[in-house]
């Protein structure tokens, strides 16, 4: 860091130095590439370089997002754009679009993407910029990967590859050919796929060197192999994958090549040999997980600790204001008081003595009517501070709410999988205990979740946040499906996160897992203290779950996984208990669930699309004027 401080070397030389180094360190180390982005904008802004603070901001932005804060990262992009917008610097306008594009697409908001990435088309044709122009045709290209459009996206790909080609943009040409050769893979063209993966390898290893992109691509043409049988090839590349995450520290990535190099091995029967990799598998397993898992939470409970030690000093401190102007008005009033007796006595007294005090006596008492407006003008001002408290901790529990609504699935994705499904997610409070994720692991198949965390508002909505991030671990990164293991894995998983053991805590969830084949036709459902209820034109079935929910001291039981025939005849749905301990009807009692088993008999004859709007008005005719008791979540599905 030294260099940035030596006062001997111009402030444009740092500044593009800097810029340079977070550029280069934007995928293989996200906070180091953060670091020298924000040096590179405080030293624009102190040498008042407009264009070079535009480019620390939006690098910045570019680490965020790589790393997955997409908000703090759209906002930066959206300060980059106005800021470039307020000198007229079209480049830049363009580039920022582009970086807006690219979080939405991770997010998978394309329809936005789309937008940005229309006006950055514009502003690249008037500047003639090929190179903009490839950056755009290979997010429009990712937009429609996304959209499982994969002809569109090969043909966008190409594109951008072909301009690239022509400039002789050599870094630009390997993201290109890997896209080109990702995209034919997850259609199933090995060999298509094959051909632009080893392309994008080769002009690695002649030119850049770039080990982030080289392992992603030695890691997918291993997986060619060895579902092309070719195992002596896979391994090979499979090996050198481990070996440049090894030497560059890339540990996520050097859990996914030891995991290929162990399916590998298993599918060759060398089962010894298999074992061999458990050991790197377990020592990056532990340090990935540990590491992204505890600075999530580290970053939680940093920023949450700060709001609150804030937000207590807000309160201090007008409590203070608040003591002071009560003590203010007390003594005003003794003084009242004490005026008020003197002023009678004086009355009475002189009222004998002379005529003429009549006059001093009502400016006396004109003078108490002044002070007494003061004092209900004292009142309402406090009773403004003590609206504006409450509206501060509003703030901070619908800040809560907004993370929580970004965690859980947008249901359109689920609707792909499942297109005759539907959700009723009513939180007792702002933030929920309640929440359901979703994932598509294949073509034909998904993993459906329903889980009710202990407790309900902030507390519930803590513990929702980290199962969704050892969900997205297990499933993800350890490619559990299984329903029964995923239970199993997730109750170890908190029991380890939370410390269980050593402190005695037994917070958990109750949960409900499906795994949906759309091809086979079958659902495999496993839960732990949540069941599921099947409902036909016989009536209704309860699939029972394991007695206990995960997390906590105890053992966990073993598991059973249910398979049933998945068909429209039958409708499935899951729940947690927040619906049927409802109080309310004529006598305010618990709705329990027979009735509600009952009311999802009369639901399962209505078309799907109907259903979520019957139940939420079956629950509010039961409620009345009642509170409601706990988080109500509802699914219902079918083939």
């Amino acid at each position: 860091m030294r260099i940035f401080e030596k006062q001997e070397i111009s402030d444009s030389l740092r500044i593009s130095a800097a810029l340079e180094l977070s550029w280069l360190n934007r995928n293989v180390s996200p906070d180091n590439a953060y670091l020298y982005a924000k040096i590179s904008e405080d030293l624009s802004k102190r040498a008042d370089l407009d264009f070079f603070e535009i480019r620390g901001i939006s690098y910045q932005g570019i680490a965020l997002r790589n790393k997955g804060e997409y908000q703090r990262a759209m906002q930066l992009f959206m300060l980059a754009l106005e800021k470039s917008e307020g000198i007229n610097s079209l480049e830049d306008q363009a580039y920022a679009h582009i970086n807006i594009a690219s979080v939405n697409i991770y997010q998978e908001h394309y329809d936005e993407a789309t937008i940005h990435l229309e006006l950055a088309e514009v502003i690249a044709n008037q500047l003639n910029d090929d190179r903009i122009l490839a950056y755009i045709d290979t997010n429009y290209g990712r937009v429609y990967q996304g959209s499982k459009l994969f002809n569109n996206a090969v043909s966008y790909f190409k594109k951008a590859l072909l301009i690239r080609e022509e400039s002789d943009d050599k870094y630009g040409q390997i993201v290109s050919y890997a896209d080109i050769g990702k995209v034919y893979l997850e259609m199933g063209h090995i060999e298509k796929a094959l051909q632009y993966l080893q392309s994008s390898l080769l002009l690695n290893e002649q030119n850049l060197h770039d080990a982030d992109n080289m392992v992603s691509t030695l890691t997918d043409i291993a997986v060619i192999h060895r579902e092309k049988g070719n195992f002596e090839k896979a391994n090979f590349y499979g090996k050198k994958a481990a070996a440049i995450c090894v030497n560059s520290g890339l540990k996520h990535m050097a859990l996914n090549a030891f995991i290929e190099l162990k399916n590998i091995e298993r599918l060759r029967g060398r089962f010894r040999k298999a074992l061999e990799y458990d050991d790197q598998i377990e020592l990056y397993k532990d340090s990935v997980f540990n590491e992204e898992v505890r600075m999530k939470l580290a970053e939680m409970n940093v920023r949450y600790l700060v709001e609150q030690r804030t937000k207590e000093n807000e309160i201090l401190k007008k409590d203070k204001e608040i003591n002071e102007i009560i003590l203010e008005r007390q003594t005003i009033i003794l003084i009242f008081a004490i005026i008020l007796i003197f002023t009678l006595a004086l009355f009475v007294y002189f009222l004998f003595v002379e005529n003429k005090n009549k006059k001093v006596v009502n400016s006396k008492l004109k003078h108490q009517k002044s002070e007494l407006e003061m004092q209900s003008i004292e009142i309402n001002r406090i009773n403004t501070l003590l609206k504006e408290k409450s509206q501060d901790m509003m703030d901070s529990i619908n800040y809560a709410k907004g993370i929580q609504s970004a965690i859980l699935p947008n249901w359109s994705y689920v609707k792909q999988l499942i297109p005759n499904s539907f959700v009723l997610f009513n939180p007792r409070d702002i933030v929920s205990g309640d929440f359901y994720w979703f994932k598509q692991v294949s073509l034909n198949q998904g993993i459906l979740i329903a889980a009710d965390c202990t407790g309900h508002g902030v507390p519930g909505g803590f513990m929702s946040m980290v199962g969704e991030t050892a969900l997205e671990y297990i499933v993800d990164s350890q490619k559990i499906f299984e329903p029964s293991e995923i239970l199993e894995e997730l109750h170890a998983r908190l029991s380890s996160m939370l410390r269980q053991k050593k402190s005695g805590n037994t917070d958990g969830m109750e949960i409900a897992i499906c795994l949906i084949d759309t091809k086979k036709n079958i659902i495999k459902f496993s839960g732990a203290g949540m069941s599921m209820t099947i409902v036909d034109a016989e009536g209704h079935q309860i699939v029972k779950s394991a007695q206990r929910g995960v997390g906590g001291v105890y053992s966990f039981s073993q598991v059973t996984t249910h398979i049933h025939d998945f068909d429209k005849s039958k409708m499935f749905y899951l729940y947690s208990d927040g619906y049927a301990d409802q109080f309310g009807g004529p006598k305010g009692k618990k709705l329990k669930s027979p009735n509600f088993r009952k009311i999802l008999e009369a639901c399962y004859q209505l078309p799907v699309k109907d259903q979520k709007q019957f139940l939420s008005t079956q629950f509010q005719a039961w409620k009345g004027d009642e509170e409601q008791v706990d988080d109500v979540m509802v699914i219902g599905f079918t083939a």
